[in-house]
């Protein structure tokens, strides 16, 4: 079982959404991954609803660089970020600073919230709970701290996407096979997809080319060191959160800039239309009775 320092380690060193940057840190940074970010996951205002939480105490697992929590912050809310790894925190409070927005942030495991039964409003989590050895008692935390009737909004890894069953479990899978030949990698490159992962996919394959499922699945969602994620179809999720009252799920994001050459060929509108049926990020809305 993947342990929990494994995940801190690797999260420490790869903040949330600090690879859309290379810049330096400064108001500069923030913007080009708060740009990047919406405009290639452009549903996660529509799904996040950031400006419905006025005066509302918002706790956020899994605060990233922070570029989320702004936006709750921006609209009023009274915001508390967490996150398990220093680093993200350290980014949110000079994110905030640089904003001149109130926020809290604690460095914490979300399987233990620092946090008094029955305190929030609302949570909200964007892909970060199926990265935890134990999801379910986060979501236990999660039921925890919330108040009666309190709300949340948590996005998981989707199983039955094209992102699963299509580029990780068949396509990659096959790739794989052909990554011990550096000529082979070297055409993937030249075809437009992302030099440092292919290689790295490379490396690891060498080193190892016998691996479990788990394991395969995390090093093809957030980078080939990831060391754990997990995927839920809808049933499993509705289990996940079967505590909860009128728990409804629904999925988004279709990545064409995955399908390399391919991605220009494949229209917006197209791209859209297939997040909303079979997408990667599966979302889950609630509230506690």
């Amino acid at each position: 079982m993947t342990d929990i320092k494994e995940v801190q380690n690797f999260w420490n060193q790869n903040p949330c959404g600090s690879y859309l940057s290379n810049k330096t840190k400064g108001l500069g940074y923030f913007s080009e991954i708060q740009d990047k970010r919406y405009k290639l996951e452009w549903h996660i205002p529509i799904a996040a609803k950031f400006d419905e939480f006025k005066n509302k105490k918002i706790l956020e697992i899994g605060c990233g660089v922070g570029i989320d929590g702004a936006e709750f912050a921006k609209n009023s809310a009274i915001y508390y970020g967490i996150d398990l790894t220093e680093s993200a925190v350290n980014l949110n409070k000079e994110y905030f600073n640089l904003q001149n927005l109130n926020g809290y942030f604690i460095v914490a495991n979300a399987e233990n919230l620092p946090f008094n039964n029955n305190e929030f409003d609302h949570v909200y989590s964007w892909g970060v709970i199926h990265h935890s050895p134990d999801t379910e008692k986060i979501i236990s935390e999660i039921y925890r701290v919330l108040k009666p009737g309190g709300t949340f909004c948590i996005m998981v890894y989707n199983h039955t996407s094209i992102n699963y069953y299509i580029e990780i479990m068949f396509l990659r899978k096959l790739f794989r096979l052909f990554l011990k030949s550096k000529k082979f990698t070297d055409f993937l490159v030249k075809l437009g997809f992302e030099k440092e992962k292919l290689y790295r996919h490379r490396d690891k394959y060498l080193e190892n080319s016998k691996i479990t499922k788990e394991q395969w699945i995390s090093m093809n969602t957030d980078g080939p060191d990831c060391p754990l994620a997990k995927v839920y179809n809808k049933k499993e999720v509705l289990k996940l959160f079967n505590r909860f009252k009128d728990v409804r799920t629904e999925v988004w994001f279709f990545n064409k800039y995955h399908w390399g050459p391919l991605s220009k060929m494949i229209p917006d509108k197209f791209a859209k239309f297939l997040g909303k049926r079979w997408g990667w990020h599966r979302v889950v809305y609630g509230l506690k009775p």
